[in-house]
């Protein structure tokens, strides 16, 4: 079965195709928005069955009945009619900057410009300098419009993109007087992969921060370069792109690049409705020429009208009808998160030991904290009940010394039939058990919830740890009902992790929000291996508030006491 984004992504061919073959604006960006919404939604599968798939923001009849198409062809006519009239190629063409759909119709038309190779040999043998509007500035810029193409065919995890950035504003402060400076688009956002970096800053020396940006060492292309922006390309295929602006107008130019193209889509039409013109130069009243400019985002959404929108919920998926009514949730902070549930140390796959870690937890300022390492089913990084009961005793004879309390229980394996790598009477003993799947992921649909569910109605088990097995560089997780697991472990108590390892954002965002909503308590976890990977966590809180998650919401958000309340209410129910 189709997963959302490869839903979103057939959605967007035929988007681009439409619009190519000359069809309406209001047509073309009805297929647009639905690839928005589809991103951010709960699974399109589970919404079919529910019969609930015209229940998202743009998505009617029409369109559901295309959806639903797709779902069980894969395909679907209307695409199938395009594709006929255009290589799969064209769309090489359509992602270089400086090419229009209007322009990228007269180069196939006319000259047989149907490819990446196509547009480079056309450059190259002067062919498209013979083109209409073609002058050497312009097809200069299209020749740097396919480096950076080249690059964004592969993107960015958003770990690394953070440390990139961070050492672009570094050196971008090194440089002119800038006023302020911060990260928008994607990477704001939070997005787990970007396709390029996007930061905003305000100066007045615009010019001079733009001719000190395009030469940062770093930089193997310039790949535009003008009086307030600039975009480089740097060796390993990532763009940045810097917009430099006054500083009256800093929270303008944030709110503009920071939210999603569907977020600023409904934006402006909200904004059109009061006859007023939203941009990165301030808030244009039509009727009187009025200008309003403002140095915070705050602002920009107080002049609509609006509550303030956090930029991790940016993503057009009914946020801006939450702020209009001033619904918006509180959404996690990081200072809410109390603790850290699942960490490893040597006694397993960890890298420190166990006094090593209780420390770093402790240096974190952590009420409390698990040690959570893994069960022997994992063959040699595995401890065995003995092990784990030996390391209690540890655990204990370091008690308060760091000033945390530490919690003792394991990352127990999930076997194919839902039983545990762990025996009920070695289980009933921990203060906290995450079960995790490791194993056995091509089982079918069924067989998956079967065995999920079963974890669920165990009396042990506190959390279910990175619950769809997913990897961001590749595996797109294990297939159950989500709905029917989700049910389970809010019928339970049984929590759901947010794994904030930088391969994992397990649950993902989308997911993590349909649990909330059917009532399950999530938790944010980094899943240490060493002291430096317990800022993992903040990785996760940032997941946790994409979903719309508040701190009533999260488990280590609890005070200790809360915690154990959860533990105990959920075995107590359950052994009845």
């Amino acid at each position: 079965m189709p997963s959302n984004t490869e839903i979103a992504e057939t959605l967007l061919r035929i988007r681009k195709l439409m619009e190519l073959a000359g069809e309406t604006f209001y047509k073309f960006t009805a297929y647009e928005r639905a690839a928005a919404t589809l991103e951010n939604a709960p699974p399109v599968t589970d919404l079919l069955a529910a019969g609930e798939l015209t229940t998202l923001p743009g998505v009617g009849k029409s369109l559901a009945a295309t959806i639903e198409e797709i779902v069980r062809t894969g395909t679907c006519a209307q695409l199938e009619t395009l594709q006929q009239r255009y290589p799969p190629t064209i769309f090489e063409v359509l992602g270089v900057s400086g090419i229009g759909i209007k322009t990228a119709a007269m180069l196939f038309e006319t000259y047989g410009i149907g490819s990446l190779a196509d547009l480079e040999k056309a450059i190259d043998s002067g062919v498209l300098a013979e083109a209409p509007r073609m002058g050497p500035k312009t097809i200069e810029n299209i020749r740097r419009g396919i480096l950076a193409y080249r690059g964004r065919m592969r993107r960015t995890a958003l770990p690394r993109a953070l440390v990139i950035a961070h050492e672009a504003v570094t050196y971008l402060e090194s440089g002119p007087a800038v006023h302020r400076i911060g990260f928008a688009g994607s990477l704001r956002r939070a997005e787990v992969t970007v396709g390029d970096i996007d930061i905003v800053c305000t100066s007045d020396s615009a010019a001079a921060v733009i001719d000190h940006f395009v030469r940062w060492d770093r930089a193997r292309a310039v790949l535009s370069e003008g009086p307030t922006k600039g975009s480089i390309w740097l060796e390993d295929g990532l763009q940045v792109d810097l917009r430099v602006l006054p500083d009256n107008v800093y929270g303008n130019l944030l709110q503009h690049f920071t939210g999603s193209r569907e977020h600023n889509i409904q934006v402006r039409e909200h904004a059109a409705r009061k006859n007023l013109r939203v941009s990165e130069n301030g808030i244009l009243n039509l009727e009187n020429g009025d200008v309003f400019t403002s140095r915070d985002e705050q602002g920009v959404y107080a002049a609509l009208g609006m509550q303030y929108v956090p930029p991790e919920l940016r993503s057009g998926i009914g946020e801006v009808e939450l702020a209009l009514k001033n619904e918006l949730p509180e959404l996690l902070e990081a200072t809410d998160v109390r603790g850290d549930f699942h960490m490893h140390t040597t006694w397993s796959d960890g890298r420190q030991t166990l006094e090593e870690m209780i420390a770093a937890v402790a240096a974190r300022g952590y009420e409390y904290h698990a040690i959570t390492d893994h069960s022997p089913s994992r063959g040699v990084i595995g401890c065995s009940a003995d092990e784990l009961r030996t390391q209690r005793e540890s655990i204990r004879d370091l008690g308060d010394k760091y000033g945390v309390r530490t919690l003792w229980g394991s990352e127990v394996d999930i076997l194919p039939d839902g039983s545990l790598g762990f025996p009920d009477d070695v289980l009933q003993g921990m203060d906290i058990v995450i079960a995790s799947v490791h194993s056995s992921f091509r089982q079918t649909r069924e067989e998956m919830t079967k065995r999920l569910i079963r974890v669920c109605e165990n009396p042990y088990v506190t959390i279910i740890g990175h619950p769809t097995g997913r990897k961001v560089d590749g595996f797109a997780g294990y297939e159950y009902d989500y709905d029917a697991v989700f049910a389970a472990a809010a019928r339970t108590g049984t929590a759901l992790e947010i794994d904030g390892q930088p391969k994992r954002f397990d649950l993902p965002a989308n997911l993590a929000r349909r649990a909330k909503s059917l009532g399950v308590t999530l938790t944010v976890d980094s899943d240490a291996h060493d002291a430096g990977q317990l800022g993992n966590i903040d990785l996760a809180i940032v997941q946790a508030r994409r979903a719309g998650l508040t701190r009533d919401d999260v488990l280590n958000a609890r005070p200790l006491k809360g915690v154990l309340e959860f533990v105990r209410a959920k075995r107590e129910r359950l052994k009845r």
